[in-house]
């Protein structure tokens, strides 16, 4: 095999017992491996960059805070310097937006079965089924993460 392990990326996301949640590039096993957005579940402040396994930031990144309303440069992990430009961190990053506000207030909470919604999301799938179309689309749609 040309590459050695470790060498398949995929996007997707990994959940720490903390709260805190990784969102983009992981390996094969389904940990940081790349580029993408960490978010601190109790602070509610985000880092943008390149991580690895161990989540540590390398290179050049940018820290929101809670309401995303203020940017800091990150070199290695590190804060550097003061606040920048939001459009300047979104330039940086080479985002489009700022990312997703992801805090324990904003997460709603669990509910329990409710058999309405199951025969909803079944009909969902159903429906999808026999009109031939993909059937890994969500019924509640696209993850802001």
């Amino acid at each position: 095999m040309a590459g050695g392990v470790g060498t398949f990326k995929a996007t997707g996301t990994y959940s720490y017992a903390t709260g805190d949640m990784f969102c983009g590039t992981v390996d094969i096993i389904g940990k940081p491996a790349g580029r993408g957005i960490l978010y601190y579940l109790e602070s509610g402040e985000c880092d943008v960059g390149v991580f690895d396994s161990k989540l540590r930031q390398t290179g050049e990144g940018v820290r929101y805070t809670k309401d995303r309303d203020v940017a800091y440069r990150l070199i290695d992990g590190e804060l550097e310097g003061g606040a920048i430009d939001l459009q300047e961190a979104l330039r940086i990053m080479e985002l489009e937006e700022t990312p997703t506000i992801r805090t324990r207030e904003s997460i709603p909470n669990p509910t329990s079965y409710d058999p309405a919604r199951h025969k909803q999301t079944k009909a969902y799938y159903v429906y999808r089924q026999l009109a031939g179309l993909p059937l890994n689309e969500s019924a509640y749609g696209p993850s802001p993460y």
